[in-house]
Order: C-alpha cells, then structure tokens, then sequence
C-alpha cells in the first residue's frame, strides 16, 4: 500500500473523531469545541474530511491553532466532498497534513472508505465518536479501533435522535461513554504520552529519535517477529500468530509511527540511529 501525503504527520499524540455526514446542529458544534479543546492542549486531531462531523472536528482544531490531519479517500486535486477544497488548503497551511491513500490525481470510489477508515485508526492513539446513526462508515472506524486495539470514546445520545442512535449500540459493545475531553486527556496521560503545545508555543519538546509514537510497543508481537528475522507480512504472521489482516494493518501502523521503514520487495526492518 501506498500513501500521499501533503504536510507532516504529528509526532505527539493523536486523536481520531468521526461521526456522520448528516450531523445535527448540536452535533457539529459539540465536536468542533471539543476538537478545539483537545488540539489546545496538544493533541493532534485526525478525521477524514467528509462535511458533518468530520469537518467540523478539522475546523475546531483550526480555532485553537491546533494541527490537524485529513486522511482523505481521494487525492488532494481531487478532493472529495467538493466544497471542502479551501479547509484542506488550511490544514495543510497550519501545519498540519493531508494524507491519502490514493495518488493526488484519483478522485475518491466506494471500494476506498473503508481503507481510508482502518488508516485512519491506525495512525490516532484514540478514537472518538460524537455523532453516528446506526448505519455509518463511522461504525466501520469504531470496528477498526476494536480490531486494532485503539481506546473507542463515543458520545451517549438517546435512541430516538436517529443522527447519534448508533452509540447505543457502540455502547453495548464496549465504547466508553465520553462526558468531555478530559476523559481522553487523562487516558493519554496514563499512557505516557504529552502532547506538544498547540500553535508551534516554545517549551514544546520534540520527539527524541526512535522514540515510539504509540504506547505497547516493547510487547508487540509483530515487532517481536520483526527482531527474530520476519520481514514479510506472511513470515511476520507466521511467527507472531496473528491473521495476516491484523499484521497488515499493525505495520502500517509501525511504518506510519516512524517504528519501521519499508525496504525491498515489500519488506520491513526496524529504524535503526
């Protein structure tokens, strides 16, 4: 697989928030200040672009001169939806970054969002839902993140708003219940990880070199068949146990964290300093 990309990926923390395209009033603003608050205090916001909730956390982590990252089913001359061409333009100015897994030239097809979504979770730390019907490819990010072993925070709604019925069921699954960003901050900062002060403030400290982006890595199965000689996914699944799907996406993960770097014929190594 290969991925565009216009700007640069944040090195602190990083949150996902999706949600539906057909987002309440109330849903909108609720994700864009708490998109605002999480950016303010450091942590990157991550979301695809689509209108709705997406837009509305891009642009919340825009008020607080924050960083945020679009990971877009289409490339960035070809940006979908149509419309929302001068908000990757200031994500991209910001500072942020506009990732792709398409070339720049390849409008956006059905077969992609679901790619798109499991990109999505891999690279963020977390993932927060704030709006979703029962029927959204934002519950297609919540499976990735249940897959991928990402903290899922979704935000309770009843289960006659039909915009946020589908966290009813995330719920019953397992999501924990979000009341506010403190909730995420505090699992960030249990974790070890700090963010860097939004707007580019002095004091920020940046990551030391082979530091991992990404809490777990020292008991990563696929690191461990990484350090025993793997270097193919099918060897890495081998010698790890885990289906090739999960080690899939678990390298993609390595490789975006700056953890592995690609080397030839589709093989993988760890960065070495």
């Amino acid at each position: 697989m290969r991925l565009y990309l216009h700007g640069e990926l944040p090195r602190g923390p990083a949150v996902a928030i999706v949600g539906t395209r057909r987002a309440s009033a109330a849903g909108v603003a609720y994700t864009r200040a708490l998109a605002a608050e999480l950016a303010a205090e450091g942590v990157a916001v991550l979301s695809g672009g689509a209108k709705g909730i997406d837009s509305a956390a891009h642009r919340g982590a825009l008020d607080a001169q924050g960083t945020t990252v679009v990971v877009a089913p289409a490339g960035i001359l070809q940006p979908f939806p149509e419309g929302n061409e001068t908000l990757f333009q200031n994500v991209v100015a910001a500072g942020g970054a506009y990732l792709s897994l398409v070339a720049d030239d390849v409008p956006a097809n059905r077969g992609i969002f679901f790619a798109r979504n499991a990109c999505l979770v891999a690279l963020a730390h977390a993932v927060i839902v704030t709006e979703t019907p029962c029927r959204s490819g934002a519950r297609n990010a919540s499976a990735w993140a249940r897959q991928l072993g990402r903290p899922l925070f979704v935000v309770p709604h009843s289960p006659w708003h039909e915009p946020g019925a589908g966290a009813v069921i995330e719920l019953l699954l397992g999501a924990i219940p979000l009341d506010g960003a403190k909730r995420v901050l505090n699992l960030l900062s249990a974790a070890g990880l700090r963010g860097l002060p939004a707007g580019g403030g002095e004091g920020g400290a940046p990551a030391e070199p082979g530091q991992p982006a990404l809490p777990g890595f020292e008991a990563d199965p696929v690191l461990a068949a990484v350090r025993s000689g793997a270097q193919h996914v099918d060897q890495i699944a081998a010698a790890s146990g885990l289906p090739l799907a999960v080690v899939q996406q678990r390298v993609l993960t390595l490789t975006l964290s700056g953890v592995l770097v690609p080397g030839p014929w589709g093989s993988v190594k760890l960065v070495t300093y």
